[in-house]
C-alpha cells in the first residue's frame, strides 16, 4: 500500500476507534519514519511510495490501544540525546528539560551530581553531556529501570556511575548536588489520568495516598549525603507543599520556578 493510501486508510482508523489522538496526522508520520526510514519531506513529496502495510497498522493498532509512541518506536529525543524507551521505565517528559536548564545555572566544574529516580537515565545523561567535567550517578529502586539508564549510557556514550538503591538506602558517598524526579501523583489521581499513562510503570509515577510522600523522605535524608544543593521536578500544585518541606528541614534559599505552561514545576534549595 502507497503512502497516501496508508494515511487515508489511518485516519478513518483513527476516527473509528474515537480514541482522542490530538494529532493523528503527526502521530501517522512518525510511524511511517519509523518503518521506512525516511523523513516527513520525503514521504509528503513521495506519496506512491510503497509501505509494509501489514507492519504499520500493527504498529498503529497498538497506538489505538493506548501504547504510548514513544515505546512503539522505542526512542525519544531529550535534550542533545536520543533515548530507548521501554516499558521498564517512565517516557522522559518535556518539562523536564527546563529543569536542566536550571541545574546548569548553579552546577559548577568538578561537582558531584546524583540523580535519584533516574529511571532511562535522562536527567543524568543530559547532565553529563552539557557538563563532561561533572561526575555523575544515577540511582533507582528498580534495577530494570537502572539497566535500560546503562544501555541509554552506552548508546550515547557517556560514562555515569549506576545505583540500584530505594532512595538513600544503598547512597554511600556524598555529593554537591541531588536532582531527583520522584513519583509524584496521588493515589487518587492517578486512577484520573489518560489510558495510555497506565502502560507506563506505576512505581515510577504514584507517590503514595498525598502525592508528596516521596519528597518528604529524600528532603529529610539529604541532609546527609548532600553538601550543597538539591533541586526537584514536583507536581503543578505542590510548589508550596514542597518548599513548607524544605524549610522544616532547615534548607535554605529555597527558590519555585514555574514551567513554560506556567505551572509550578520545579524547586531549588541550598543544604
Amino acid at each position: 500500500m502507497v503512502v497516501k493510501d496508508i494515511i487515508r486508510k489511518a485516519l478513518a482508523d483513527i476516527e473509528a476507534s474515537g480514541k482522542n489522538i490530538l494529532n493523528p496526522m503527526g502521530e501517522i508520520y512518525i510511524l511511517l519514519e519509523h518503518i521506512t526510514g525516511k523523513d516527513k519531506l520525503f514521504l509528503s513529496l513521495n506519496k506512491d511510495f510503497d509501505i509494509n502495510e501489514e507492519e504499520f497498522f500493527a504498529l498503529l493498532n497498538r497506538r489505538l490501544n493506548d501504547t504510548p509512541m514513544a515505546y512503539i518506536i522505542g526512542k525519544k529525543y531529550f535534550r542533545n540525546i536520543v533515548l530507548k524507551t521501554d516499558e521498564r521505565a517512565l517516557i522522559p517528559r518535556f518539562c523536564t528539560e527546563e529543569l536542566i536548564d536550571i541545574v546548569n545555572g548553579f552546577i559548577k566544574p568538578n561537582d558531584s551530581v546524583l540523580d535519584m529516580c533516574t529511571g532511562t537515565g535522562a536527567i543524568a545523561l543530559a547532565i553529563k553531556e552539557e557538563n563532561t567535567k561533572v561526575d555523575v550517578t544515577c540511582s533507582d529502586i528498580s534495577e530494570d529501570a537502572l539497566n535500560l539508564a546503562k544501555e541509554n549510557s552506552e548508546l550515547n556514550n557517556l560514562s555515569i556511575n549506576f545505583i540500584l538503591s530505594d532512595l538513600f538506602e544503598n547512597i554511600s558517598g556524598t555529593y554537591d548536588i541531588l536532582i531527583s524526579n520522584p513519583p509524584y501523583i496521588s493515589s487518587e489521581e492517578y486512577m484520573g489520568l489518560e489510558e495510555d499513562i497506565f502502560k507506563e510503570p506505576k512505581l515510577a509515577l504514584v507517590g503514595g495516598t498525598l502525592g508528596y510522600e516521596y519528597y518528604e523522605k529524600i528532603i529529610k535524608q539529604a541532609r546527609e549525603k548532600i553538601k550543597r544543593m538539591v533541586f526537584f521536578e514536583i507536581g503543578y500544585n505542590q510548589g508550596n507543599i514542597v518548599k513548607d518541606i524544605l524549610e522544616k528541614n532547615n534548607y535554605k534559599d529555597i527558590k519555585i520556578y514555574k514551567d513554560l505552561e506556567g505551572f509550578d514545576r520545579f524547586v531549588s534549595a541550598c543544604i
